[in-house]
Parts: structure tokens; sequence; C-alpha cells
């Protein structure tokens, strides 16, 4: 349920109908009967309408809205001493990552480059649940478990007036080479939303973050087109991007491959423009320049013109990297 409660709506304070100017002269009693009629009448047609109107300060409309229950998001915006409150009660729809489909602005995916160059994402859903990640984590560092992969899951609370924040509150997470994760513990903090540019900003050090749009699968019958994601086989989280006309990029947190060239805790990166093949066993090959983003660094080149070649694979809806050793891409809802 949507209820809205708002005091934008007044009339004047001689009531609905405006008075017409009064009769000079003695008047008959026939036109003082005929007067009176169409005021009834008017009356009538009003009380019909089932419209609830009061005039003076204080007063207020309520109209409510039919949705589906769910848990709620209360908005309250003061304005004057002397007029009433607007209070907004706002109901969440199912959980979707779609800005388009819930009124909460922060609903939806978000990208930024943190202050150490690292890449973060961060993910609302309509229900309260967002998941946050950082490719390389000064606080994992702080900690004393190196520049490692970090997340952040659990639940936001909105609240949705003049500067409409989200505090968030989850259990943040390191993940450092070997077997053995680093477990933070929980968290809160601040994130506000930007109306004017469409961004969020992060309270504690003032990293900006802009709208990641998805790519919605269901506008085209090209079955890999979406974003996809998987766990590589040394336990980091990778990311895929892939268009239409066959934009795509990539992204490996925490990369053996740059491990390998003596660059710890780095980001693997990769972009370009690949061709479809969609006879048979649907694939997707795309030849590129491969980077790695150390910490604190620029960007150095990892693999030049290597060409990656990915199936598509029905049965599952997934897709997979066809390497030495398969990395399998399930699709982000």
């Amino acid at each position: 349920m949507i209820l809205i409660r708002s005091s934008a709506f007044r009339g004047n304070n001689d009531g609905v109908v405006d008075k017409g100017p009064a009769e000079t002269g003695g008047g008959s009693a026939r036109s003082g009967l005929i007067g009176v009629g169409i005021l009834a009448v008017i009356a009538v047609v009003a009380v019909g309408a089932f419209i609830v109107f009061q005039s003076g300060s204080g007063a207020e409309t309520t109209t409510t809205l039919a949705a589906a229950a769910a848990p709620t998001t209360t908005v309250a915006t003061p304005t004057t001493a002397t007029e009433a409150v607007t209070t907004t009660t706002v109901t969440p729809t199912t959980a979707t990552t779609e800005p388009e489909d819930d009124p909460n602005p922060f609903v939806g995916w978000w990208a930024a480059t943190d202050v150490d160059g690292s890449f973060l994402d961060l993910r609302v859903d309509a229900d309260g649940g967002f998941m946050y990640w950082d490719s390389a984590s000064g606080i994992c560092a702080a900690n004393g478990l190196g520049h490692s992969p970090q997340t952040w899951a659990g639940t936001a609370t909105f609240v949705l007036d003049e500067l409409p924040t989200m505090t968030a509150t989850g259990i943040r997470e390191c993940f450092p080479y070997g077997d053995n994760n680093g477990d933070l513990g929980e968290a809160a903090a601040d994130f506000v939303y930007d109306l004017e540019t469409d961004m969020l900003e992060f309270v504690l050090d003032g990293v900006r973050y802009t709208r990641a749009p998805l790519l919605s699968p269901s506008t085209d019958p090209n079955p890999f087109v979406g974003v996809w994601e998987a766990t590589d086989s040394d336990g980091t989280r990778v990311t895929m991007k892939i268009d239409g006309v066959g934009t795509w990029q990539s992204r490996d947190t925490r990369s053996g491959g740059c491990e390998n060239m003596g660059l710890t805790y780095a980001t693997w990166s990769a972009e370009g423009t690949g061709m479809f093949d969609l006879q048979g066993i649907p694939s997707f090959a795309v030849q590129t320049t491969t980077f790695c983003h150390p910490v604190d660094g620029e960007a150095v080149p990892r693999s030049e013109d290597v060409v990656l070649t990915y199936e598509y694979r029905p049965e599952s809806d997934e897709v997979a990297l066809v390497l030495f050793l398969e990395t399998i891409f399930t699709r982000v809802p």
C-alpha cells in the first residue's frame, strides 16, 4: 500500500464554491428560491462525487492506492510551522534492481572508483537487501589482510526526505590469498542520493557512485546479452557485460594472472567488441588487450591481442569461458 498525505490542496476560505457578487436593490422572492435551488443541486453533486475537502490551515487530502503488502519505507517532509506535515509511506515491490520499477531512487546497480583506485560495485534491491564489492579494500589492508577484495552485505533502511539517505548495515568480509577469509564483523554507514545528478555519495569518504544499468535479456533474442558473474578457479569474483552489438566488458578481482606478474591484489580488466555465432552451439569471441590494475598504481598491460571465446549453455542459461579450466558465468537477475 502507498499512503500519500498532502497539505498541498486547499480551497478558498469561502468553501468549495465561490460566491457570486451580492445583488443590488430588492430582488424578487422567486429569484431567491431559484438561487437556493441551484445551491442545493451543487451540494448534492459535491456529496455524490465522494470528495472530502477541508478548508483553512491544517487541511489535508488522503488518497489510498492499493499495492501488494511488503515492508515499508516512511518519508516525512516537514513544512512550515503553520502547515500540516506531508507523510508518504512507500511500499516496496518485490526484490528487483530495476530502478524504473520502484519509486525508491536507491534501488539499482551502482559503480564507482575508490580513492585508492579500486573498483566499487553496489547493488540495492527494492526489499532493502544490498550487496557491496570492493576489488582491493583498504579496510582489509588496515586489518592485516592485504588489499584483498571485500564484500559487505546486509539490509538497508531509507529516509526519503529532502536529503534522501540510505543506511546500510551488514557484515564485511575480506578475501585474502589462502583459504581463510577475514570476517570484519558488522558495520553501518550512510549513502545520500543527489537528485540533480542521479548519483550516490558515500558519506564517510565522499566517493560518488553512478548508475550502472543492467541489460535486460528479455528485449533481445541473443542469449549472450546481459550481465554475468562467476567465481574464478582461485575463488575470486568475475563479472562480465555483453550488449546486443557485441560490446563486452569484464573484470576479475584479485587476479592470479596479475599476481604472477608481481602485482599483488591487482584487479584484471578488459573490454572490446566481439562477434556472435548463434548457429549450432552459440558462441561469442572477442579479441582484446587485458590489463592489471595494481593498488595505487597505473594500469599495466597483461595480455595483448588475446582471443577469448565464450559458449552459451541453453539447458542451464549459463555462459562458459572456454580455456584450459572452464569458468562458468551465471546471469545476474
